[in-house]
């Protein structure tokens, strides 16, 4: 009976870092945000300027919580990163984190972000870490590997 009572650890999202381009050029004092929204409960929200080689980074976001001890609750974390850009929201990342744990195939991705914000939004796919199992994501970032594009769109402004 105690158990229900015990907070779980819930990592949000892993740390992020990358490299904001525009035009292939490095994108300097722009504003990096990241909003969190646990079980589609709390949201959780941060933020980073770019330095002068448009290099960016926001740390690990854990929380603790009683939720996972509901019975039938569902842990999942929606993830939102976005580069906001003459007086645009524009998104760098969009994906469903499932549970409650550090996920490799999302630590890869988002530790390694290289964003152009004149490229398209993608949909795109990579391996989820788990029995060749694929994952799909969106956003402006690009990866050298492991990385999909099955869709592009544009983006209508301050989308979110």
């Amino acid at each position: 009976m105690i158990s229900i009572f015990r907070k779980h650890k819930i990592v949000l999202c892993s740390r992020v870092s990358g490299q904001l381009l525009i035009n292939g050029l490095p994108a300097n004092k722009v504003r990096v945000r990241r909003v969190l929204t646990y079980s589609g409960e709390q949201e959780f929200s941060d933020s980073t300027v770019t330095d002068s080689q448009g290099c960016f980074s926001l740390p690990k976001y854990s929380i603790l919580s009683r939720k996972p001890n509901k019975p039938f609750f569902e842990s999942f974390v929606h993830q939102y990163i976005y580069a906001e850009h003459n007086s645009e929201n524009m998104k760098l990342w969009f994906a469903t984190k499932p549970g409650k744990d550090d996920l490799v195939a999302f630590e890869k991705k988002l530790g390694n972000m290289r964003c152009d914000l004149t490229d398209p939004v993608a949909q795109f796919e990579f391996d989820s870490g788990f029995y060749n199992v694929k994952t799909s994501a969106s956003g402006k970032c690009r990866w050298q590997s492991d990385f999909e594009i099955i869709d592009t769109f544009s983006e209508s402004s301050n989308d979110k």
